[in-house]
């Protein structure tokens, strides 16, 4: 009864650990995808889970803010004009693009000030593409809940400092190495037996 139980114990460590360090291998790939930090991805999907808008919707918009900043830089595209119409600037005082974290949060922030839902809607299309309405819980959460949530994560130690999250995507490769080691032994041995078995 007793080894039942420490096979169970040990089992569930196994599925938390290897859950865990998938989790750091996603949050540590997805910053360089997105160039967001891991604490900001971190609070995020803290946020997603209180706010109801998924984590890719946050990232995917992101990618296409970024891409309309360049372009309002320039002073083209229809986003130009709604970063002018909510007074967000897309570049600093030394005319560089700003960050997008930065110019995504004043972004939202600008947008929870529109009270009219169909002009509000229309800005944030031209700025974050189809995903926009998606947005539209967090928006209405404001910057306030913003912030407060996002602390909120660091507060119930939800958010992995960096080093954390690179000694579990550690683990997380070599789970990936053993998996493909056991794949290629498996796949030897097969092909071992193929003559005999045709």
């Amino acid at each position: 009864m007793a080894i039942n139980g420490l096979k169970k114990l040990a089992e569930v460590t196994k599925e938390a650990v290897v859950d865990s360090a998938a989790y750091a291998d996603e949050m540590l790939t997805m910053s360089t995808v997105t160039g967001l930090s891991t604490d900001t991805l971190q609070e995020f999907q803290y946020m997603s889970q209180l706010v109801d808008v998924d984590l890719d919707t946050v990232t995917g918009s992101l990618k296409k803010l970024t891409s309309n900043m360049s372009n309002a830089k320039k002073g083209t595209g229809t986003a130009a004009d709604s970063f002018k119409k909510l007074g967000v600037s897309v570049t600093d005082s030394n005319g560089e693009l700003r960050s997008a974290e930065d110019v995504f949060n004043d972004t939202i922030n600008a947008l929870g000030g529109i009270s009219n839902e169909t002009e509000r809607d229309a800005l944030a299309m031209s700025i974050f593409g189809k995903s926009a309405q998606e947005l539209n819980p967090l928006i209405e959460a404001g910057a306030d809940n913003i912030n407060r949530f996002a602390q909120e994560a660091h507060d119930v130690g939800y958010v992995l400092d960096e080093d954390t999250l690179s000694s579990l995507g550690a683990v997380d490769d070599s789970f990936q190495r053993m998996q493909t080691t056991m794949e290629a032994t498996r796949n030897q041995i097969i092909a071992g037996l193929a003559p005999a078995l045709t």
